[in-house]
Parts: structure tokens; C-alpha cells; sequence
């Protein structure tokens, strides 16, 4: 049997040498806690801590050698989940780049929406995207012109907003300048910018505009010239230097943009780690990536035995992250509502997954693991301009969302979203859209969906169309496999946050 094809159960208790030892730990996770001797070496009147640990003597190489790597394993699992925000955007930009071109001068934009054939994690299909990775190591500082009524944000790579762009942020939806500065920048800075330090290198753009309803439906023309109005430069450029900028259409093209699931994670983090400055991490993490040989300007060069572990850690971590998000004791802050099963990604703290006190780093990466580009936009009571998106993976009687079964959702009468709303439907482990025959996996308030007489909307998902669904009111789900129900409200109303309007839980439709 191959390293790389062990089971994290195998490989703990696996012979395999590492270091000249040949014993593994005897479990893992699900197994009862166990002393490492069956008894001590000998009784007597010892401290609480001698009498534990061997009874006073030394442990056996090969006890020693099980502790640790299990304590490896377990080291690796907490640095990915500290690291998987970045893990997140680099996948994202790496498969961009490979796909569309590089440079700050690049801007790919789903001009006809985003569909299923783009691996990403929870994308917006009723919106027009522009996304690009601006690298200010490379080019110094760069001047972004954001176009009017853009729904936007640019963040670190640690995803770490550094603004809202657009009605949330400082232009108010004019539109505006946007003067982006590298992390250790000690130049002039000039007016007449809105002015943003980077504290990593690397920056995500991340521009959304909104579509128009049409004769035949969702009309993305005006969204995709207001997204070609964008403008990207280095600060001391002059205009006859600059290169012009490119807008790929990216929506017929089939592109993966997800983190790693492999090796190559800790590949790619070192790589990250190596290019950005010490500061744009906190040192403890960095502690503990230095306990996996990650550490800046150093080698990486991990035995095979090593390799092993971090690769099962990668597997690993990202099952505990995902039993997070199914497991309701462990989130207990997600609901939205104490008689819905809806919830909110940032779990009641705020854009950062700062609480006053701590900061909720399961929640942190219980978001990245299905979604990307966290802003205060998203989190804050921003009546008329914010967005939210109370999410379910759970029908009214509590039960996980199965794609072999229909159900419906009715959302009341008068909508609170002033822009638009969406009810979109995802793949549960890592918030990629499914892919069916229909060309998006939702529905839009353009969309022509059948309204009820009094104003409601009600959605209907299955395999196949229910007897009872308009076909333009029908999300196809795919079978032996789980789904995620998202709501979109853009530009939230007062009514959402004060709750006088809810939607209703998703139902099961008798077969």
C-alpha cells in the first residue's frame, strides 16, 4: 500500500519508520483517550503528573515516537484551518491566471453569469462577476478605478477586507478612485483617492454589478459595460505607458479555482509564506507552521513519513471542518432565527470573526471552506445597501438537505431585498454549484418566476420538476447528492432585520 493511499485510521497505526522508529499511535479522534502504559512502572508516593506519565521514568522510544506524531497530525490540522483563507484566494488567482492570463491589467469577467463549469466556492450566478489578483510587490502601488454602482470589496490574502467598494464603501456607488499601497509603502501619498493598506502583497478585486430584467429573462448588458469601465494602473504610471486592459469573457469557459486537497496545500502555503512580508501573519501561527518546517526563507523539505502526515492532515481537517458546520452543538451562534433553520456564515461576529473577546477561528474556517471574500457589507445591519444571505442545509423538520427528494420554499410576500434577491442551491462540502442541465443552478427576481396572489414566491428543488412547479420556478438538484439552499437580499430592508419577515423553512413535497 502506497503513503499517499492510507486512511488516516492506517496511517496512525501503520509501522511505517519515520526517524528510525517504526510505531505509530493507536488512535485517532474517535477512540477512547488511553494511557500509553497499561501501569506504571511502580507505585509510590509521587505528584499527580509523575504517577501519569510512566511513573516516574522515561517513555520508550516508541511511545515517544507515537506522542508525537500524533501531536504533528494534530498541528498540521489546526495550521490548515488557521490557513485556509489564504489557501482559498490562491486557488482561486492560480487557477485564474492559468486560465485567463496574469497581471494587474486583466480582468476576467463572467459576461454572460457564472456558471457550474466555474469551481469556486458559493459563487453568485445572478450577478455579473469581475474578479482579478493584483500583485503590489510586483507593480507597486496601483490605482483601481471602481465603476459606478459596483457591489465590490478588495481584501488581503488572508481575506481580510480592506474595504467595500460601492454604496457600502467610501464612493457611495459614484464610483471612484481606489489607491491600493504594499504593506511597507513609505512613499508620498497623494489626494484624491480613496487610499487602502495591503498588509500582504498580493489583493483580491472582487467587483459584482447587477443585472436588469429583460423581455426573456436576466439581462446582463448594462452590468458587463459598467464592469468594462474598470481601470487598473500602477500609481506612477503615465497614461501613453500603460498597457490596456483586457476583459475576458469567462463564462463558457470550464476553470477550477478550488484550494488544494492534497500536498500540494502545504506546497503552495510555503510559497506564500516565502513571498509575503513576517508582518501579515501573527507570529503564533507562524509557530506553528515552523513545527511543519514551513518558515520564511527556509527549506521545506519534509521525509516521506512526514509528507504522510500532512497529507492526512489536509483530509482530515477538512472532514472536522465540514462535522462543524453539520454537527449544530458545534456553532451554536449560526442561527438566524429561533424558529427557522436558517443560518448566517459569520456565526453573530463581525466581517473578521471577531467577537469582543476571542475570535471565532471555527467559524473562520467553516466559512472558507464553502465561500470566499468576507466584508463588513456582508455582516453589518446596513439597511438598504448591506446583503445577507440566511442559508440552510436543513429542511423544516431538521433533516439534511438530499437531492433524490423535492421540496419547496416559499418566501412571503414583500421581499425585503431594494436591489434584488436569489435562491441559489450548492454542493455542501466545498459550496461549488452543481451542474444539471439547466444552465444555473437558481432563481432571480428576473427570472419571470410565478408569483402568488399575494405577493409570495414559492421555489420548488428536485431531481426532476414536481407535478405542482412552473418550470421557471424549479431548481434542479442532482441525485446521491447533498445540497445547500441559499437566499440572496440585496440591499436588505429594515424588515429583515427586525424579523417581521422571515422566510419559511424549506418543506419535503410528498413523493
Amino acid at each position: 500500500m502506497s503513503h499517499t493511499s492510507l486512511s488516516r485510521r492506517e496511517l496512525l497505526m501503520s509501522g511505517t519508520a519515520f526517524a528510525g522508529v517504526t510505531a505509530m499511535p493507536s488512535g485517532w479522534f474517535t477512540e477512547p483517550a488511553v494511557s500509553l502504559r497499561e501501569e506504571p512502572r511502580r507505585v509510590a508516593q509521587d505528584s499527580p503528573l509523575v504517577r501519569q506519565l510512566y511513573g516516574g521514568g522515561w517513555p520508550s522510544a516508541a511511545e515517544t515516537q507515537k506522542a508525537y506524531q500524533e501531536f504533528l497530525l494534530q498541528r498540521a490540522i489546526q495550521a490548515y484551518m488557521f490557513t485556509l483563507p489564504a489557501l482559498n484566494v490562491i486557488g482561486m488567482r492560480d487557477g485564474s491566471e492559468a486560465t485567463f492570463g496574469r497581471g494587474y491589467n486583466v480582468l476576467p469577467i463572467w459576461k454572460d453569469r457564472m456558471a457550474a463549469r466555474t469551481w469556486v466556492p458559493t459563487p453568485n450566478c445572478d450577478v455579473v462577476y469581475s474578479m482579478s489578483y493584483l500583485d503590489l510587490k510586483e507593480a507597486g502601488p496601483l490605482v483601481v478605478y471602481a465603476p459606478p454602482a459596483v457591489i465590490g470589496m478588495f481584501t488581503d490574502f488572508l481575506q481580510r477586507t480592506l474595504t467595500d467598494v460601492g454604496a457600502a464603501g467610501p464612493d457611495q456607488g459614484r464610483g471612484g478612485l481606489y489607491l491600493l499601497l504594499p504593506p511597507e509603502y513609505d512613499g508620498a501619498i497623494p489626494g484624491g483617492y480613496y487610499t487602502f493598506r495591503s498588509r500582504t502583497y498580493n489583493v483580491f478585486l472582487f467587483f459584482r454589478t447587477l443585472l436588469e430584467g429583460g423581455p426573456k429573462g436576466p439581462d446582463t448588458t448594462k452590468a458587463v459595460a459598467l464592469a468594462e469601465m474598470t481601470r487598473v494602473y500602477p500609481l506612477s504610471s503615465l497614461e501613453r505607458n500603460r498597457p490596456p486592459m483586457k476583459f475576458p469573457n469567462a463564462s463558457p469557459v470550464r476553470v477550477n479555482m478550488m484550494y488544494p486537497t492534497d500536498f500540494t496545500y502545504w506546497e503552495k502555503l510555503k510559497q506564500f509564506i516565502d513571498y509575503e512580508p513576517v508582518e501579515c501573519l501573527e507570529p503564533n501561527v507562524r509557530g506553528m507552521l515552523a513545527t511543519l518546517g514551513i518558515i520564511k526563507g527556509e527549506p521545506f523539505g519534509p521525509d516521506a513519513k512526514q509528507r504522510e502526515i500532512l497529507t492526512c492532515a489536509v483530509k482530515t481537517a477538512a472532514e472536522m471542518i465540514f462535522a462543524l458546520r453539520t454537527y449544530p452543538p458545534a456553532l451554536p451562534n449560526t442561527r438566524y432565527y429561533t424558529d427557522r433553520q436558517y443560518a448566517t456564515l459569520w456565526g453573530g461576529v463581525d466581517a473578521n470573526f471577531m467577537s469582543p473577546t476571542y475570535q471565532a477561528i471555527d467559524q473562520q474556517a467553516a466559512f472558507f471552506q464553502l465561500a470566499y471574500s468576507s466584508a463588513p457589507a456582508m455582516v453589518v445591519d446596513a439597511i438598504g445597501v448591506g446583503s445577507k444571505y440566511p442559508s440552510t442545509a436543513r429542511d423544516a423538520e431538521g433533516d439534511l438537505l438530499e437531492g433524490n427528494r423535492s421540496y419547496k420554499l416559499c418566501l412571503p410576500p414583500n421581499i425585503p431585498a431594494a436591489l434584488f434577491w436569489s435562491v441559489t442551491i450548492y454542493n455542501p462540502s466545498d459550496g461549488t454549484m452543481p451542474e444539471t442541465p439547466q444552465a444555473f443552478p437558481s432563481r432571480n427576481k428576473y427570472d419571470n418566476v410565478v408569483t402568488n396572489p399575494d405577493g409570495s414566491v414559492e421555489i420548488y428543488f428536485g431531481p426532476e420538476k414536481p407535478a405542482a412547479a412552473p418550470e421557471q420556478n424549479w431548481i434542479q438538484t442532482l441525485r446521491d447528492h447533498g445540497f445547500l439552499v441559499s437566499i440572496r437580499l440585496y440591499g436588505t430592508k429594515s424588515s429583515f432585520y427586525d424579523q417581521t419577515w422571515k422566510p419559511d423553512d424549506v418543506v419535503k413535497l410528498k413523493a
